[in-house]
């Protein structure tokens, strides 16, 4: 049947709601699914559940196990601020190690090891960390503060036989100043 008026409704049309006039209209409005609370709340929880396992797979163990093959040397974090610590740790077969920060290589002196060159952020001021020492039981875990304004540094870790150091390993540490 066809209306007169659009404007009018047709008498024989039942209303959509009919006690409209008697209920508010945030009583009369229905909102779509995903706006009710326990929705939201079960998206919320899988966003936070999906969120927590992909920083868990991302976020490795520290300090490392020990391993006793190819010798290894890693920082617990890649960006370091001046001033603060600077956690490593060094893996491998025993032997006699030497570890430095900032340092192009080291030579032995009197049985110490000294750094010979420095990265050219490190201006001259290449540190040894840990003097010639055994590495028993496959590891060694060590820390030191963060010496160095914003750059890329290297931690390397020396093999010490007698008088030379050669390098077998190495790690980048970034400093944020």
């Amino acid at each position: 049947m066809l209306r007169d008026d659009p404007r009018r409704p047709a008498d024989d049309e039942p209303s959509e709601q009919p006690d409209a006039a008697e209920q508010p209209i945030w009583q009369r409005h229905k909102p779509p699914i995903w706006y009710q609370p326990r929705v939201l709340l079960a998206v919320l929880i899988v966003v936070v559940f999906v969120g927590a396992v992909a920083l868990a797979a991302r976020h490795g163990t520290w300090p490392p196990k020990a391993q006793c093959g190819t010798p290894k040397i890693t920082g617990s974090v890649g960006h370091v601020k001046k001033g603060n610590p600077v956690y490593w740790a060094a893996t491998g077969r025993a032997g006699t190690y030497a570890v430095t920060f900032g340092a192009t290589s080291a030579r032995v002196v009197g049985g110490k090891v000294e750094p010979v060159g420095s990265e050219s952020m490190a201006a001259g001021k290449a540190i040894v960390v840990r003097q010639p020492a055994t590495l028993s039981g496959c590891r060694y875990v060590g820390h030191f503060t963060m010496p160095f304004p914003t750059g890329e540094y290297h931690l390397r870790l020396f093999r010490v036989d007698g008088s030379t150091a050669n390098q077998v390993a190495s790690a980048r540490v970034d400093s944020d100043g």
